[in-house]
């Protein structure tokens, strides 16, 4: 039953926003010393384009494993879908533990300063 598991704190996983070319790559960073196992991501959006209510579609990733200190590029986002906000659930294991974590990103931090990446060497947006 749901109420068994035991779902841990995340930490040293997180979202990252890459500008390429014409439109933005998404990444999931693992900033671990283990792999991530089976990582599945959803991701969904919503908010005001143009005056009217959008709501994306709910994309789901099998990412499969994660190796330790990696990254792992998983969407490509239009430079308009920056006005809606955005939710990531992560899901996967370490060992037989479950972690599960929501990441959002708002349109505001489009406008603010893209912060410096160091694990890609280029500036971007990063989810905590």
């Amino acid at each position: 039953m749901k109420k068994d598991l035991e779902i841990e704190e995340v930490s040293g996983v997180y979202i990252a926003f890459l500008p390429n070319r014409d439109n933005w790559s998404v990444y999931i960073i693992n900033n671990r010393k283990e792999p991530l196992e089976t990582v599945i991501v959803n991701a969904s959006g919503e908010g005001k384009l143009e005056g009217k209510e959008k709501q994306t579609a709910t994309l789901r990733f099998l990412l499969n494993d994660i190796p330790a200190e990696s990254v792992k590029p998983f969407e490509l986002m239009m430079p308009d879908s920056f006005k809606l906000s955005h939710r990531y659930w992560v899901s996967y294991y370490i060992g037989n533990r479950i972690f599960d974590k929501k990441f959002v990103y708002t349109p505001d931090m489009y406008d603010e300063d893209l912060q410096d990446l160091p694990v890609f060497g280029s500036p971007g947006i990063l989810l905590t």
